[in-house]
């Protein structure tokens, strides 16, 4: 499974209107400045932790900012049902 940002320019937006850079957002959560603009881009998407992190300090519910995409490998003889 996947987390992904629903919303990229929105998800900036809301960085922003809660008063963070994009520097000092990854300082709050230690992470790099340059791992927050691969999220915030939609370029890489973000462990649970991370994620779970990230709404926690936005102050804001999961489904608001992240959806989970599921990766399902269909000629995989191992997937269990």
């Amino acid at each position: 499974m996947k987390i992904k940002v629903k919303d990229v320019e929105g998800f900036r937006e809301l960085i922003v209107k809660k008063g963070y850079s994009q520097r000092s957002f990854g300082r709050v959560l230690g992470i790099s400045e340059s791992y927050v603009a691969q999220i915030a881009n939609g370029i890489r998407n973000p462990g649970p932790k991370v994620a779970k992190n990230i709404t926690d300090v936005l102050d804001v519910d999961f489904g608001d900012i992240f959806f989970i995409e599921s990766v399902a490998k269909a000629n995989n003889r191992y997937l269990k049902y």
